[in-house]
């Protein structure tokens, strides 16, 4: 970024879009930065720079996100809390060039859009991990009944009630737990609790952290 940095903040909150201002300034950057609260409100062309939240309020999905703003020729930076591995996988499958916790120094966010601006990534460890886990666990390792109880069960469903719902015995429904419960563990994943189920059913997509 040879001249002034152009940078679009997408986030719900306009006070990230003042935080990525002060990080500019802190590090003596030349930056223009603007916000808006999802990408389609937004005023895109090319030589910009998005600094992408992961989880808007119109619930768009990061990956359609950034489809759209790539569509301008606009490179994206995803900028979270990091609380959902799902959406992160998500995002970097979509062509987000880095992905930068809310909670790292502000100086990588600046080092991130840089980066992109010049069409590369700024590896970190978020990264690392993101494409180091799993994203085909459940078509590798869950048949399709068992995502779907699964999917009842780590929702907050009794195992009556989820087999109720899918028309199975509660004694189907405690087995394959069971074995859910196995699978995740042989992949280094703990399942030992209802809550440990809920994580790691929301790292692969089955249920949300915000629902």
């Amino acid at each position: 970024m040879k001249n002034s940095a152009q940078i679009v903040v997408i986030d719900d909150h306009r006070v990230v879009g003042l935080g990525v201002t002060a990080a500019f300034e802190n590090r003596g950057v030349d930056a223009s930065i603007s916000w808006a609260p999802t990408a389609r409100e937004a005023r895109w062309k090319r030589g910009q720079v998005a600094v992408l939240d992961l989880r808007l309020a119109d619930g768009s999905a990061p990956d359609t996100n950034i489809a759209y703003i790539n569509g301008y020729g606009v490179p994206v930076v995803v900028y979270t809390s990091g609380d959902d591995p799902y959406l992160v996988r998500r995002a970097i499958a979509g062509g987000a060039l880095s992905i930068i916790r809310k909670s790292a120094p502000p100086e990588d966010l600046v080092e991130a859009v840089l980066a992109a601006a010049d069409g590369t990534t700024f590896p970190t460890p978020d990264w690392a991990a993101a494409l180091d886990a799993d994203e085909d666990f459940l078509a590798d390792h869950l048949s399709d009944l068992e995502a779907r109880i699964l999917t009842h069960y780590a929702s907050g469903e009794s195992s009556a009630c989820v087999a109720r719902t899918l028309n199975v015995s509660k004694n189907t429904v405690n087995t394959y737990i069971a074995r859910i419960r196995d699978k995740y563990r042989q992949a280094g994943r703990h399942a030992e609790s209802r809550v440990d189920l809920f994580r790691r059913a929301a790292e692969d997509g089955l249920v949300s952290y915000f629902e």
